[in-house]
């Protein structure tokens, strides 16, 4: 293999981590073709200048970014903290959320020079984006349950993406440990959530079916869509968007007054709406709409001095 004029720093077997790997002839962190690598003073690591990639990491044994799984295994919701450390009055919603801003922090190390806008928005609105993924695990909702195996990081890469509206590449992904799909899919969630275009909610194409298969007129429908869409993101406990659709309809009905909205009316005429889980999405909205009211006793939430 030809020499590089940067073996020094990327070392005598690099290989280009770009995706796809370009030709060792087309790699600027090999030829003399680009600018060379880059030095960061305060880390004092090498970086490609195309995919951000740290260089000098060839000769170590068996380096690779985490899979799915491998992430899963490291980045989960247990945080080891040091024995002399250990706050010993620390209740669960405490360690759980110094979890939280701790891997915000490890992130923001990572992609405060590379992408200063995701991170001062990170930053700013770290308590903001812990409170929203709180609701969000407290609700069991898919891909954003909180427990032993479910990564942390794509969580809050996923709904800082989603707030902001400022993507990261599959480089800068890759610096994080993180795959693409691994966000992608909990932004699918998070707009699957969102009800502001109401032709990719299906929280919004189910509450038409349940509503008319009642018996509700189309304006009554619409109010009660424009009920869930004040509200915001709301998670909710039962998976199955119609389930949920039922669980709204009863609740805006009876919060409104409206007569013959009843769970045996819903349960008799949507055949997919079992009892049970129709009791379990009411009680996850009543419980969802009051932690919206309630904040968590104790824990800041806010960032204002």
């Amino acid at each position: 293999m030809a020499s590089s004029p940067y073996e020094s720093i990327v070392g005598r077997f690099f290989e280009c981590k770009d995706d796809p790997p370009l030709p060792l002839n087309q790699c600027p962190s090999w030829t003399q073709l680009g600018t060379g690598p880059l030095f960061n003073p305060d880390t004092g690591e090498w970086s490609c200048p195309l995919c951000y990639a740290l260089l000098n990491r060839d000769n170590e044994e068996e380096e690779e970014f985490f899979d799915d799984d491998e992430e899963a295994a490291f980045d989960n919701d247990e945080d080891y903290t040091a024995e002399g450390e250990r706050i010993q009055d620390q209740t669960d919603e405490e360690r759980i959320r110094v979890t939280r801003y701790r891997t915000i922090d490890s992130i923001i190390d990572v992609l405060g020079g590379i992408n200063p806008r995701f991170s001062r928005f990170l930053n700013e609105q770290q308590y903001n984006i812990v409170d929203q993924l709180r609701v969000l695990e407290d609700s069991q909702e898919t891909l954003f349950e909180a427990r032993t195996g479910v990564p942390v990081k794509p969580k809050i890469i996923a709904l800082t993406t989603f707030m902001s509206n400022i993507t990261l590449s599959s480089q800068e992904l890759r610096l994080l440990g993180i795959k693409p799909a691994a966000v992608e899919s909990r932004l699918r969630v998070l707009r699957a959530l969102s009800s502001n275009d109401s032709e990719q909610s299906p929280m919004v194409e189910k509450m038409y079916f349940v509503g008319k298969s009642i018996g509700l007129s189309k304006p009554i429908i619409d109010i009660m869509i424009e009920q869930y869409e004040e509200v915001g993101m709301l998670p909710n406990i039962e998976p199955d968007w119609t389930v949920r659709a039922a669980a709204w309809i009863f609740l805006a009905a009876k919060d409104s007054s409206i007569k013959g909205v009843t769970k045996t009316k819903l349960i008799s005429n949507v055949l997919v709406v079992k009892k049970s889980s129709l009791d379990r999405a009411i009680e996850s909205y009543k419980k969802n709409l009051q932690n919206r009211i309630k904040p968590v006793e104790g824990v800041l939430l806010s960032d204002d001095d």
